[in-house]
């Protein structure tokens, strides 16, 4: 197969896989038949007498014509006044950052311990 071009080896080898799949689809068309089971009866149409139900509509009177006469009341709304408390914006000043003056530290002078006398004098 080396001296056969590129073209024709690959044309060999599709073929070759064309060929090798034929059982397989033959196996998968079998297997379906196998399994189909037996195919339904087609309904033949017969002639058979028909019997045809037909309703009848009666009519009854359910209205009662006495003439009643019922009181409405009809509310009236009247506008009344009401205070609603509002906020009025007050103007307050913003705090500013200002450096505070500070006395500087003042040194005074602190007696140091004075001499204690450990022991008895004559």
């Amino acid at each position: 197969m080396d001296t056969l071009s590129r073209r024709t080896r690959t044309r060999y080898l599709l073929i070759l896989m064309i060929l090798i799949t034929i059982p397989c689809y033959i196996l998968g068309i079998v297997l379906l038949r196998l399994n189909s089971g037996p195919l339904a009866s087609t309904p033949t149409p017969v002639n058979s007498p028909t019997i045809t139900n037909t309703a009848t509509i009666t009519l009854t009177p359910y209205l009662t014509r006495t003439p009643t006469i019922t009181p409405t009341i009809t509310q009236t709304l009247t506008p009344t006044l009401t205070r609603t408390p509002t906020i009025t914006p007050t103007i307050t000043q913003t705090p500013t950052n200002t450096p505070e003056l500070t006395e500087p530290p003042v040194n005074t002078d602190t007696p140091g311990p004075e001499e204690t006398p450990t022991g008895s004098e004559p």
